[in-house]
């Protein structure tokens, strides 16, 4: 391999590495969205979502309406996205993004119904309902 090889080579890299000069580095696969649909009943759900590198912030989710984040998991399965969720005078936690538990299951779309006993993720073989922390 000559030289101008070598050299187009580490360029490419690069390039695939820190992007086109955008300002943005082009995604190694898609974003994973997580969304989360109100089936408590009666007041608004209160969702506060967070990982280690981020606070997503308060969000008032009203009967049968959604919340909805998205972000890239990383390489080593080891995304996390734990949420608090109040209403009434109800308070429960519950890891809504595990990626050992399911980014494999869910791919590029998390689909969970919050209800009173726990959530529920939906996924193609039916709905499978965890238990609040």
């Amino acid at each position: 391999m000559g030289d101008q090889q070598k050299v187009n080579i580490v360029f490419l890299f690069v390039f695939l590495l820190f992007g086109s000069g955008h300002g943005k580095i082009p995604p190694f696969w898609r974003d994973t969205h997580v969304t989360m649909t109100n089936l408590i009943g009666g007041p608004p759900l209160t969702v506060h979502c967070k990982s280690k590198q981020n606070d997503l912030g308060s969000h008032v989710v009203p009967f049968n309406q959604f919340y909805e984040f998205k972000f890239q998991p990383n390489f080593w399965k080891s995304t996390l996205f734990f949420c608090s969720f109040q209403w009434g005078s109800e308070s429960k936690e519950f890891d809504i993004f595990d990626a050992q538990r399911d980014q494999d299951i869910c791919k590029d779309q998390c689909k969970w119904d919050i209800k009173p006993d726990g959530p529920c993720r939906l996924d193609k073989k039916g709905p499978k309902c965890f238990p609040w922390k």
